[in-house]
């Protein structure tokens, strides 16, 4: 990055709204204090020729000396011209995963910047950044059943409520009795928006006296209507433990692996405090406090050629089960 560009970024930042001001003099000085080494005069130009571009919202008031800079109290442009490829690269990035992780208004709000970030990286056939936004990805993985889609104007009020703290009232599709109904309910609390195995979830209370947090797919709401009524917030809810398969109890888990399992040949770890030993067979002994969730047990069963789970005894039982009644359907 240029030393002009990033003094005009740091400029543009220090800037207040209207109707506060600040004069080109403490612009000078707080640009000092952060290692930015710019005279008046060229802080004075820079000021002028972003003035004279007309995209910064910049306003002069030159009524009495010192003269002020503000940004204009009602601007909402944005400094797209300012945009360098590092940024470009984060918007990009930021843009293939924002359709679930922002409300609608934001992502309209952003696209310019967007449209912007891609016409940056095109702009050079031989640009680093676009080589490497065209061969780094995270990919989603690979979910082996097709799922209902949801109705992208029920998420958005959902997303809706969640911003303005409202209630919801929506059809929600519930197996009774091995048949699927639709059933209508009011006066839901959305608490928040998981993304779990490619499914997206809503976190939920119902009213104001059921506290219980139910977890539903979206793609099992539908004629979601957004409510005036605020919605009551679950006191004890937090985002990075609302994950339904993680609210489970600690165990002391102890397994028997082959050396053939791919737990041992990639240098996994069940937990921070594993702890491997190799046995006599030629097997390794992991012991390792983890919780007992249903990934767990399916990224156990997956390996079930090459593990066998030794404690604790409810979760050993757990595989002999399931291994008794997979011999008496193949067998």
């Amino acid at each position: 990055m240029q030393p002009n560009f990033q003094r005009q970024v740091t400029l543009l930042s220090l800037i207040p709204r209207a109707p506060r001001k600040i004069s080109v003099n403490e612009l000078v000085e707080r640009l000092v204090n952060r290692t930015h080494d710019a005279g008046k005069r060229s802080v004075q130009r820079d000021l002028k020729a972003m003035y004279e571009m007309g995209t910064f919202g910049l306003r002069l008031d030159n009524r009495s000396k010192p003269y002020g800079w503000s940004i204009e109290s009602c601007w909402r442009g944005l400094n797209l011209d300012l945009m360098d490829q590092h940024m470009a690269l984060a918007l990009t990035t930021l843009k293939r995963s924002a359709s679930q992780l922002m409300p609608p208004q934001s992502l309209q709000q952003l696209q310019p910047y967007f449209e912007r970030a891609d016409k940056v990286l095109a702009s050079d056939p031989e640009n680093p950044w676009l080589y490497w936004a065209c061969r780094v990805a995270q990919l989603p993985e690979p979910y082996p059943f097709i799922l209902p889609s949801h109705e992208p104007k029920s998420l958005e009020v959902i997303q809706q409520a969640i911003l303005d703290r409202k209630q919801i009232s929506c059809d929600i599709k519930k197996l009774i009795s091995g048949n699927m109904h639709w059933l209508h309910y009011s006066h839901i609390n959305p608490q928040g928006i998981l993304s779990r195995d490619s499914v997206v979830l809503l976190a939920f209370t119902i009213g104001s006296f059921d506290t219980r947090l139910h977890h539903k797919p979206i793609g099992l709401l539908r004629n979601a209507q957004l409510l005036p009524s605020k919605a009551v917030e679950s006191e004890n809810f937090d985002i990075k433990n609302a994950d339904p398969g993680t609210q489970n109890e600690k165990i002391q888990l102890e397994l028997l692996l082959s050396d053939r399992a791919t737990f041992i040949m990639r240098e996994a770890k069940f937990s921070e405090d594993q702890d491997m030993q190799l046995q006599e067979d030629g097997r390794f002994r992991v012991t390792a406090k983890v919780f007992d969730t249903p990934k767990l047990r399916a990224a156990l069963w997956e390996m079930a050629d090459t593990v066998e789970v030794l404690a604790p005894t409810r979760l050993r039982e757990h595989f002999v089960n399931m291994t008794q009644k997979m011999r008496a359907k193949y067998l």
